[in-house]
């Protein structure tokens, strides 16, 4: 019985002994995979994350502090200043010196208090996207005096907010040249986060010549670089890197013939709302066609853009979105409109080229050409007479031109291919590429277009509303300016700039001599035809008028385009008058002013 007890005690003790080994084997497994696990974290952090780390310990102890790269000043081609630079004075959120969570609500009631003009909502925001981004956030652009005091004097009750040094930009001549400059605002979030090189205190080109330039224009900024103490103390000047200034653009505008074009716009809508007549819409542009340097570009109505750059000025940047004439949209550019009569002269140089007719073809004018039930009348009463191609141009014979694009009576015209590739051949139906942020193609229609549009087939009539500008064919002011000037080169028109430098040229598949033929049209229109009341000018021009009717109302466009001196030619100016009556009876005249004042500033050496 000891024996067999004995036995018990001892499978008892040996029992419990490797159940107690069993449980060492367990923790040892723990503390091993526990070891590896801090080790392996260790590691990460040192080898993976190291570099990380080494960088934001390195950005708390070195503080830096930006030197704003002054933005580049725009000229016009005589060297006046077109853009200045005003010193401001910035708030911003600064992450490394912001308050703890619990201590925030008081510093955003302090700043509420300081400038009661921005809500405390917008100081929570900004707040907030600091501490999301790790960035500077802006928190009022271009304080105004009396405030930066205040907050100067209340600097201990503000940490993490700061005063910064900046700019702001400021455009003399207003309205004026706002569709050629645009404007800039501060930086906005989306442009911080596409763009490294941007801060929080920056602004950048929203519209125009400034958007288009903006990474030039801003240039890049300096440093001043200070190694910190624990607490935030400077401790020791590491240096500095020298701010690059923006580069400075010279444009190929005169800003005495900007002004002067506007002021006729101005002019005309006052005269307008005094006979209670509707405002004042349209464009003119004048442009250099032997290099494409726009002289003279002007949408009308137009914007303040000093309300968009200047803060003390932004509450009033809603009338301008609210404003039904809409006054940012440049008409020049972007504007497409039917083209009237000043289709004709380039769908003339096509059909010379194509032989439909020739310089001593002959059509006669009745006043309108029949095809079944259907007559297209000419705009005179019994019609021209006998027409050729000169006088078709010269008096803008509807009839004619019904003949050039769809034929008649035996006589074989264009058609809408051809006509709208010769079209393409001017710069129709593609962005003439100038040196502006957006730009409209126009439009040319085709068969297969109307058909998938609509459901109908392309008519004859289609054919011969095309002829004559009508229907669905649409182009820019600027597309008629460059398609005049490759009338008024005789071979080839280039790319319309803005910015001076080398353009592209685009020549032409059509015989100068068939060109020849289109430029003394529309010379006899002004010395006999339709804009014969600028014959009287001190300087011999060419041009074409155009009356575009507006499908579903009764008003018209009012065109003229032009270029002169007629035998070497210097300047092209095109005028669209919106829902402005005719092109002999108001756009014509309008244009008379340009080239009287042309005229009087020796236009030759201005160009």
């Amino acid at each position: 019985m000891n024996d067999n007890y004995s036995e018990f005690i001892d499978h008892a003790i040996h029992k419990k002994a490797k159940k107690e080994h069993r449980r060492f084997g367990m923790l040892y497994v723990i503390l091993f995979f526990a070891m590896a696990i801090i080790l392996s974290r260790g590691a990460y952090l040192q080898v993976v994350l190291g570099n990380e780390f080494r960088e934001k310990a390195e950005k708390n102890r070195i503080d830096n502090v930006v030197l704003a790269a002054p933005r580049g000043v725009i000229y016009d081609k005589h060297h006046t200043q077109l853009t200045e630079n005003i010193s401001s004075t910035d708030l911003v959120f600064s992450p490394k010196t912001l308050p703890t969570h619990e201590n925030e609500t008081y510093l955003i009631e302090r700043l509420a208090e300081l400038i009661p003009q921005i809500p405390a909502s917008e100081f929570r925001e900004a707040l907030d996207r600091t501490r999301k981004t790790q960035q500077d956030v802006l928190v009022a652009k271009a304080i105004d005096h009396e405030t930066v005091l205040k907050l100067e004097q209340a600097s201990p009750d503000i940490p993490g907010a700061s005063l910064v040094s900046s700019l702001v930009r400021k455009y003399p001549y207003g309205e004026s040249l706002a569709h050629v400059l645009g404007y800039t605002s501060p930086v906005n979030a989306v442009e911080i986060e596409s763009n490294t090189t941007l801060i929080a205190t920056d602004i950048t080109g929203k519209q125009g010549v400034e958007k288009k330039y903006d990474t030039a224009l801003r240039g890049q900024h300096g440093f001043t670089y200070t190694e910190v103490t624990a607490s935030g103390k400077d401790k020791t000047d590491l240096g500095k890197k020298l701010a690059t200034a923006g580069q400075d653009l010279t444009l190929t505008i005169d800003i005495e013939l900007q002004q002067f074009i506007y002021g006729l716009f101005s002019e005309r809508d006052a005269k307008s709302k005094a006979k209670n007549l509707d405002p004042v819409q349209g464009s003119a542009i004048v442009l250099h066609p032997k290099t494409g340097a726009i002289l003279a570009l002007v949408s009308y109505p137009s914007f303040n853009p000093n309300l968009f750059s200047q803060p003390s000025m932004r509450i009033r940047t809603a009338d301008v979105f609210k404003d039904p004439l809409k006054p940012l949209f440049n008409r020049a550019v972007n504007g497409t409109y039917p083209a009237g009569s000043t289709i004709k002269p380039f769908l003339a140089a096509g059909a010379l080229e194509e032989g439909i007719i020739t310089e001593n073809t002959t059509i006669r004018s009745t006043g309108a050409i029949n095809v079944g039930p259907y007559r297209f009348a000419d705009w005179k009463p019994g019609g021209h007479g006998i027409t050729d191609a000169k006088k078709a141009l010269a008096e803008s014979v509807n009839t004619f031109f019904y003949v050039v694009a769809g034929g008649h009576g035996g006589n074989k015209g264009l058609g809408v291919e051809k006509a709208t590739s010769y079209l393409r051949e001017f710069g129709w139906d593609e962005k003439t590429g100038i040196d502006l942020p957006s730009e409209s193609a126009g439009f040319l229609p085709s068969p297969e277009w109307k058909l998938q549009a609509t459901g109908q087939p392309w008519y004859i009539g289609d054919t011969y509303h095309l002829g004559i500008g009508q229907g669905d064919a649409l182009a820019t002011p600027l597309q008629i300016a460059v398609g005049t000037s490759a009338v008024a080169n005789g071979d080839a028109w280039f790319q319309p700039h803005l910015v001076d430098g080398p353009a592209k040229k685009h020549e032409l598949s059509i015989s100068k001599n068939n060109i020849r033929i289109v430029q003394a049209g529309m010379r006899q229109a002004v010395t006999e035809g339709s804009a014969r009341s600028l014959s009287a000018l001190p300087l011999p021009i060419a041009g074409k008028t155009g009356t575009a009717q507006i499908g579903g109302t009764d008003k018209t466009h009012a065109w003229f385009t032009s270029y002169g001196p007629y035998q070497n030619p210097d300047a092209v100016v095109t005028v669209l008058l919106e829902k402005g009556g005719a092109g002999d009876v108001d756009a014509v005249p309008f244009a008379q002013e340009i080239w009287q004042w042309l005229s009087e500033h020796e236009m030759s050496s201005r160009t």
